[in-house]
C-alpha cells in the first residue's frame, strides 16, 4: 500500500491523507469483487504482507483452475 500511496501522491497530486483514503477504497473495491480464495492473497500483496506467499498462493490457485 505504501507504493500505491506514494504513486497517488506523485501522479494524482494528492495529500498523504487523501492518498491513504483512496488506497483503502481501492483495496476494498478490489477485495469485494474477488472470490474468497483470491481475496486474502491479493489483499496481502496490496498491504505488503507476505507478498511472496500471496503470489505463490495465487499462482497455485490459478494453476489449479486452468488444468
Amino acid at each position: 500500500m505504501k507504493a500505491l500511496i506514494a504513486e497517488l501522491i506523485q501522479k494524482a497530486d494528492l495529500s498523504n491523507d487523501q492518498a491513504a483514503k483512496v488506497a483503502e477504497v481501492v483495496k476494498g473495491f478490489i477485495g469485494s469483487r474477488l472470490p474468497d480464495a483470491l481475496r486474502g492473497p491479493v489483499e496481502a500483496a496490496l498491504t505488503g504482507e507476505k507478498v511472496e506467499d500471496a503470489v505463490g498462493q495465487a499462482k497455485s490457485l490459478l494453476g489449479g483452475l486452468l488444468k
